[in-house]
């Protein structure tokens, strides 16, 4: 009996032993801490608060936010996250980027992904500049617009004639021109990030000057078509809006920052990290023209294959969408 006893307790040291060897070690969460200017709510933020939310699940980071933050108070908040551990800080908007750049000096071992700010200019070599280069999926919404007006008149309602909203308005105006050249497209600046009945009003103000198609570059457009009780559409902006409006949204223009979410966990990860500009677009995966399934059974096929086409020849080369930082309507008024 005894050696039967002495057998199985190596039989099963062994087994333990061999268990543990085998098992890899548990990966530490990376802390990531993101700071939002305006309410979570904003397509903007929605954005990448999705991907952080998709990363907690798919790349075991640890994501804390704090929304609503005064551009005069993100110093405070973000030194509080760098206190707490946090390896990781998103500072998502271009107001921050002056306090991003002092910090990440200040903090050589603390990583930031400073989410838009200027491009001359010198930032630390911890930082990544990243924004919403999407302006290939807004052109693409271009020529959906021009494609099925029906009165020759379409809007846009945005935010500040700033760089990186004025790639997508004239991205925009570009691929409306581009299949309607007599097409007149109407763009208000509404001179806020985030003023949902600014923006309806705006709609409306459109709406009454002829407009069926509206790029709703900013949150609020959707419920000005069913208020003025006119048949039109609107196309959403930085996430899917269908299902906010599935009568109305003909399709939208995403960024889908998961692959860069993954980007910057794994190089953080790996001791990879380089700062500088990321410019991704539509052949990195973040830039897409997602369509309302339902209304896109319902408008003339010519439109959808219009837009296909152009997609297609974005992908391969044949189509480069123009950037324009600047805001000049005579740029896009009149014919051609």
């Amino acid at each position: 009996m005894g050696i039967i006893v002495a057998v199985l307790i190596v039989l099963v040291a062994a087994g333990a032993y061999f268990a543990t060897k085998g098992s890899a070690p548990q990966e530490e969460k990376l802390k990531v801490a993101v700071i939002y200017v305006t309410p979570i709510e904003e397509p903007w933020n929605t954005a990448l608060h999705e991907a952080m939310t998709w990363a907690e699940q798919e790349l075991n980071i640890e994501y804390v936010y704090t929304e609503k933050v005064d551009t005069a108070d993100v110093e405070r908040v973000i030194r509080e996250y760098i206190a707490e551990g946090y390896q990781v800080i998103f500072p998502h908007s271009w107001g921050y980027n002056e306090v991003t750049r002092k910090l990440a000096k200040e903090f050589p071992n603390v990583y930031f992904a400073q989410g838009s700010g200027p491009t001359d200019v010198e930032w630390p070599p911890n930082v990544m500049l990243y924004d919403y280069w999407i302006q290939d999926a807004a052109y693409l919404a271009g020529v959906l617009a021009g494609k099925l007006t029906k009165t020759n008149v379409i809007g846009v309602v945005t935010a500040y004639p700033v760089p990186d909203v004025n790639r997508l308005v004239n991205a925009f105006c570009a691929g409306a021109k581009s299949v309607n050249p007599d097409v007149e497209i109407k763009v208000i600046f509404l001179e806020s990030w985030f003023d949902p009945v600014k923006a309806k009003e705006a709609a409306l103000a459109e709406i009454e000057a002829g407009a069926d198609v509206i790029y709703a570059e900013r949150y609020g457009v959707f419920e000005a078509f069913k208020e003025a009780g006119v048949e039109g559409y609107a196309i959403g902006n930085i996430v899917n809006q269908t299902d906010l409006a599935p009568d109305v949204v003909i399709a939208s223009v995403t960024w889908d920052l998961k692959p860069f979410v993954r980007y910057v966990v794994d190089s953080v990860r790996a001791g990879t990290f380089h700062g500088g500009i990321i410019n991704w677009g539509m052949k990195e995966g973040w830039a897409k023209l997602v369509w309302n399934p339902t209304l896109k059974k319902q408008i003339p096929q010519d439109v959808v294959a219009a837009v296909e086409e152009a997609q297609q020849k974005i992908l391969n080369g044949e189509i480069q969408v123009p950037i324009y930082e600047d805001w000049d309507p005579e740029r896009w008024a009149g014919g051609g």
